[in-house]
């Protein structure tokens, strides 16, 4: 074998010195496919596609400054052009691929570099970029085992790493993502990027205690990494570690504001100023911007009749038992298939056989599309003839704003999932109320708003209150105490609120305050924060989960819900209201602090809206201390039920319908988007 690898080698370098370069490049390349591992051989054939198969060194400046000017069309172009009189370059090959991946288009991104890989199989760049074209495809084992060769072909090299580590989380393979991220932090001690992966899978996997440890050490590295500062924040938030938490909150107002990316959400649960979070959302959506020429609709505006229905596309990962259908279920039941064409695109690769049975009983069309990529789910969409996508998901866990991007539909329209402006110039709308963005808010939101007439938020008054037979006692509770109830979200729960709620406790003798049970940890924080502030750690009970009809059911032994502040109870505000508990909010800002106070005004029940601390604490102390008063507030909410806006799901649905007609029309008249008010019918 060793002859022939020297009678080759030696064959190639005659072939180089008369000049016949093609022919030395392609038996170079068969000596590669047959020594991979020969670097002297990789060499020579890297030198020789170098000196012979590349274009003046000026034209591959000139197409690298368009690069970094973002001029990607004019530099494909060009590229294209000089690849006709230079068809063995590799590097001009990797410098198009990468401007086509830029303009989002994979499959020719794709043929470019499979082009450099047919001149120098063991290029690592372009290998690289293959595997970036293929995961864009959504092909993920194509594109691991072009990771993998560059991996091969360039051990070490921290970008493949970084890529291969990266695919295999998107491809759901956390454990070896994980592992893959831990051998970068540890080989790249200096950087920041390998530490906070890591802090995000662990995270992701509910590891919350191991994740602040890691972002607290990517911070170590890097004191300005915002997103590991904002994962740090959001997870002790989880976690109710409010001493920890203290010391980050210094940082709060900045991170995400001087334009770099955050996610949004990360931080809804403790600073409520729309101004900011406008800021981070307008931040956060440069990343998924796609050129124009690729998110212009597939097809004109059309006007729809009688016989043509208007077609409205709901994309979401949460079609199965999930608090986005506990709202959306009546709508989808109640929509007129005579004016609505309607089409579920579920991404989320969960199904669930309940709720899967009741949108199968609806008009709507049901996708299941979690096995594509962003681009063929858009292709999917125009093919469908979209007049409007609505975004159920926004910017929360498992979003895809991608394909938002690519613009699906004319008309695309934030809607439920997502509690604030989107802050992208992909999204036309945001569906509202009067109480969540009045007039006084609209600087706030880069989305026109449509405003409904009661409350942005559905529910359904099907759900039954089953009476299980249980007693406070089997549930922790105190047979004869007042219990305060908060079964909100860990995330939700500020120093500020708790230490209200730790005052009450203190003013009712033998009160309670009921939670979620969402962590030991939480759990751990929460009762050492009551003794902190005086109060008997066990005066504080924990609900384990329960499916979502004994959940409601349960409700029915607590006597009072208490509201959290940046971030109100929004699917949790309806649970309470329809079972029959009352709730006080105390009404803040941005679009996720004046929720409860939407639903609280759409059931009748507005005199339970405060809006201020003092006033909350006030209101709250004197319901639980004066029996007949509450008494009253809960026989006139249990009233309000068969009357009420907030669980009148049908007529809810005609005015959402009359929203979505009116921004119709607007689209079809060649109008843009503006401002829409549905007036109560």
């Amino acid at each position: 074998m060793r002859l022939q690898l020297d009678q080759a080698a030696a064959k190639a370098r005659k072939l180089e010195k008369r000049g016949e370069f093609d022919a030395a490049a392609e038996l170079y390349s068969q000596i590669l496919g047959q020594f991979p591992q020969n670097r002297r051989i990789a060499a020579a054939l890297e030198s020789l596609i170098e000196r012979t198969g590349n274009p003046p060194v000026e034209a591959l400046k000139a197409l690298e400054a368009a690069y970094h000017r973002r001029e990607h069309a004019a530099v494909v172009a060009a590229g294209r052009d000089l690849a006709a009189r230079f068809p063995r370059s590799v590097t001009l090959c990797n410098i198009v691929g990468a401007a086509e991946l830029a303009l989002k288009d994979a499959a020719a991104a794709e043929r470019s570099f499979r082009r450099a890989l047919a001149i120098h199989p063991q290029n690592v760049d372009a290998l690289s970029n293959l595997g970036v074209a293929l995961k864009a495809q959504n092909r993920f084992s194509e594109a691991l085992l072009a990771y993998e060769a560059a991996a091969t072909y360039s051990p070490g090299n921290a970008s493949v790493l970084f890529n291969l580590a990266n695919l295999l989380r998107e491809a759901g393979r956390l454990t070896e993502a994980l592992a893959a991220f831990e051998d970068l932090a540890r080989a790249r001690p200096g950087d920041a990027e390998p530490r906070f992966s890591v802090a995000s899978i662990l995270q992701e996997t509910g590891r919350g205690p191991e994740a602040v440890e890691q972002g607290l050490k990517a911070l170590a590295i890097d004191p300005g990494h915002g997103r590991a500062r904002a994962l740090v924040i959001h997870q002790l938030g989880h976690l109710c570690d409010f001493e920890r938490l203290a010391a980050h909150l210094p940082f709060i107002h900045q991170l995400g504001i001087d334009g770099a990316a955050i996610e949004p959400f990360a931080l809804i649960g403790l600073d409520d100023c729309p101004q900011r979070f406008k800021a981070r959302s307008q931040n956060w959506a440069k990343r998924f911007a796609t050129p124009p020429a690729l998110a212009a609709p597939a097809a004109p505006a059309r006007a729809a009749g009688p016989a043509e229905p208007i077609r409205i596309g709901y994309f979401s990962a949460d079609f199965h038992s999930h608090a986005t259908m506990y709202l959306m279920a009546r709508v989808f039941e109640h929509h007129d298939p005579e004016r609505f064409a309607v089409t579920i695109y579920s991404y989320g690769g969960k199904e669930d056989a309940a709720i899967g049975a009741r949108l199968q009983a609806t008009c709507a069309r049901y996708r299941d599309v979690h096995g594509l990529g962003d681009a063929a789910i858009v292709a999917l969409a125009r093919q469908d003839g979209l007049d409007i996508a609505v975004d159920l998901k926004g910017y929360t866990k498992a979003g895809r704003p991608g394909i938002f991007a690519a613009r699906p539909a004319p008309v695309q329209i934030n809607y439920l999932g997502f509690p604030g402006t989107m802050g992208a110039p992909f999204i036309d709308y945001i569906v509202a109320d009067d109480v969540i963005i009045p007039e006084s808010h609209r600087a706030f939101y880069t989305e026109q708003v449509i405003t409904l007439p009661h409350s942005y938020q559905p529910t359904d008054e099907t759900r039954q209150l089953v009476e299980d037979g249980t007693g406070r006692g089997e549930h922790g509770l105190p047979e004869q105490g007042f219990v305060f109830c908060g079964f909100n979200a860990t995330y939700k729960i500020q120093p500020r609120d708790f230490a209200i709620w730790m005052r009450l406790l203190a003013a009712v003798p033998e009160s309670v305050l009921w939670l979620l049970r969402s962590n030991a940890w939480a759990e751990g924080n929460l009762r050492k924060a009551a003794r902190n502030h005086g109060v008997d750690p066990e005066r504080l009970v924990f609900a384990p989960p329960v499916a979502h009809l004994p959940h409601l059911a349960r409700h029915r032994h607590a006597d009072l819900f208490l509201d959290t502040f940046a971030c109100n109870a929004h699917t949790t505000a309806s649970d309470a209201l329809w079972a029959g508990l009352p709730l006080v909010t105390r009404i803040g800002e941005q679009f996720a602090a004046r929720v409860a106070a939407s639903v609280l005004s759409a059931a009748g029940m507005a005199e339970l809206i405060t809006r201020s601390d003092e006033a909350y604490e006030a209101l709250a102390l004197a319901l639980a201390t004066d029996p007949v008063r509450l008494a009253g507030v809960r026989h006139q909410l249990l009233a309000s039920r068969a009357s009420a806006p907030l669980f009148d799901s049908r007529r809810y649905t005609r005015h959402l319908e009359a929203a979505f007609a009116a921004a119709h029309r607007r689209h079809v008249a060649g109008e843009a988007p503006a401002a829409i008010r549905i007036e109560a019918a």
